[in-house]
């Protein structure tokens, strides 16, 4: 009598010169048919503090900001760490740019876009120029594990297809924070600027999780707001440090 194993590879045999058979170990199925979403979501905190080097999208504000009108708030976030710093350019809802860089040590420079500030170089050193709230304010990286931990406490996750976001292939996990308990709104504060309203109701919110557990892409919306946050260029985000005759103090007034 033959064996099912013998059978099935008699019958792989006598359809490869039609349509060819491949048989597949759960070593070469691809990773996200394998993976567990509470794993992953497990992993998620881990893997956010482990970066520092990377460049951090952000929209959010009433409407769709990733949408056609172009609406709400956009900022950007390079970090490096060699040099260690932080670029940041926020995009406001008319099209206007700010762009300032935040040196580990020294003042933030700021990029005098439009030569609005009379300096004679492009770059003017000086924390009280800044508007507020200044990029650095509507979003502290330093909150970033907490946002991260948020979002990593959905409840009913549910994992689709794999997606590609970037140049990276990712899970969607699915899922929602319920209405934080009585005392525990604290827990959205990385949130509730991002928002611009009160967060502590229940939250539809995604995560596009990689192989690593790394939340490639998170989105959250609420009944009046829409928060996505999107990174890329990890351990590959570098640029150029403003210094020397490059900047200049503000000119008196």
């Amino acid at each position: 009598m033959e064996s099912p194993r013998s059978t099935a590879a008699l019958t792989c045999v006598l359809a490869l010169g039609l349509s060819g058979c491949v048989v597949l170990s759960a070593a070469d199925r691809p990773w996200h048919e394998e993976a567990d979403p509470e794993a992953l979501l497990s992993a998620l905190a881990d893997a956010a503090d482990r970066a520092d080097n990377y460049t951090l999208e952000l929209g959010f504000g009433p409407g769709s900001p990733d949408g056609p009108d172009g609406s709400g708030t956009r900022l950007s976030y390079e970090v490096s760490d060699s040099p260690a710093a932080v670029r940041a350019t926020l995009t406001r809802a008319d099209g206007s740019e700010l762009v300032v860089v935040y040196p580990e040590d020294g003042e933030a420079l700021l990029h005098d876009t439009g030569d609005l500030l009379g300096a004679p170089t492009e770059w003017v050193r000086g924390d009280d120029l800044l508007p507020a709230p200044a990029p650095a304010e509507v979003f502290d990286l330093a909150s970033l594990s907490a946002l991260v931990d948020l979002f990593a406490g959905m409840e009913g996750a549910e994992a689709g297809p794999a997606e590609s976001v970037g140049r990276t292939e990712a899970l969607p996990l699915t899922g929602v924070l319920p209405a934080a308990a009585d005392g525990a709104a604290a827990e959205r504060d990385a949130v509730v600027p991002l928002l611009g309203e009160d967060a502590s109701g229940a939250l539809d919110v995604y995560v596009w999780v990689d192989r690593s557990g790394f939340p490639v892409r998170m989105e959250s919306s609420g009944e009046e707001a829409s928060l996505w946050l999107e990174f890329s260029d990890r351990d590959r985000t570098s640029f150029h440090v403003p210094n020397g005759d490059e900047v200049s103090e503000p000119v008196a007034s």
